[in-house]
């Protein structure tokens, strides 16, 4: 399942896509057209073959008629994964041909081994259909300490902050990230702050916490905080009691010896439907293929 760390950025893509193109035009020279707004995408992608793939997220950038001028399909990848070499490929393809404009494939590595990996992966890339995928990693991105710089793009100033949690120099990027959440109105502050504190790893979090409390002597302990975080709380909870019932569907099929595929796995432990993992566990018990439990 998705960590918060992972779910962080894909959270900040759909609040604010300018750090989508920031990161295309500064790190990878791609010209982004000069779109009026941008709009997310599902991220469902079917085949023939009755089956259904997840991206994290896709974004189109749109003209003011609401036409995309480009589409860009975002990966968050933490871990190793060889079938990504195809899977990518099918996402930029379907976005393609259903909406007949570019597609961007950006992929988020916080380790550079992983990101080195999938980059030699694509060095040779199939005899006709080959994928240029833009890789980029924490080192990337630049560490935003200017406040006027956090007040003119507050979105970049927060996947600063979040790609460099890991680092020992984060708490140089909490001034400005403090700047850039003044920036915005109240309701939109929270939400960058509820990323904020997703998105950060538990240490650089507590740090954050304390420094917005101590030094800055305010907390966004408001009446929406909280209820957001009850919320949280209690999708915490949802989410875990999904994930014991996940895990359960594999046991079961393991147990009674169904092969199950690294894809399959991943999109069972990936589903937060309890009425979806209650059907798989049902399916499961009486399953010969796994194509059984998820056809």
């Amino acid at each position: 399942m998705p960590s918060a760390e992972h779910e962080s950025a894909v959270a900040l893509a759909k609040l604010d896509p300018n750090p989508v193109a920031w990161l295309l035009t500064n790190l990878f020279n791609v010209k982004v057209p000069d779109y009026h707004h941008a709009r997310t995408h599902a991220t469902d992608v079917r085949v023939l073959v009755p089956r259904t793939y997840h991206a994290d997220s896709m974004l189109l950038f749109c003209d003011p008629a609401d036409r995309p001028l480009l589409t860009v399909v975002l990966e968050i990848q933490r871990g190793w994964d060889s079938g990504k070499r195809r899977m990518w490929k099918l996402y930029v393809a379907q976005l393609e041909a259903e909406l007949d404009v570019d597609a961007a494939l950006l992929v988020y590595c916080p380790d550079l081994r992983i990101a080195r990996r999938y980059r030699d992966l694509f060095q040779f890339d199939g005899l006709c259909l080959t994928l240029r995928p833009m890789i980029f990693t924490p080192s990337d991105v630049p560490l935003v300490v200017d406040a006027d710089l956090a007040r003119a793009n507050p979105a970049l100033t927060v996947l600063s902050a979040i790609c460099h949690g890991h680092d020992s120099q984060v708490e140089a990027t909490f001034p400005a990230l403090m700047e850039a959440l003044r920036s915005l109105n109240p309701r939109t502050a929270f939400l960058y702050y509820d990323v904020v504190l997703a998105g950060l790893p538990t240490a650089a979090r507590a740090r954050w916490e304390a420094f917005m409390t101590t030094d800055v002597g305010y907390e966004y302990h408001s009446e929406l905080f909280r209820e957001l975080a009850a919320q949280h709380e209690q999708a915490g909870e949802a989410r875990g009691e999904a994930r014991g019932e996940a895990r359960a569907v594999l046991t079961l099929l393991v147990g009674r010896g169904v092969r199950v595929p690294a894809e399959a796995r991943d999109r069972i432990l990936a589903c937060t439907d309890r009425a979806q993992l209650d059907d798989w566990l049902l399916r499961a018990a009486t399953a010969a293929t796994i194509d059984d439990v998820l056809g």
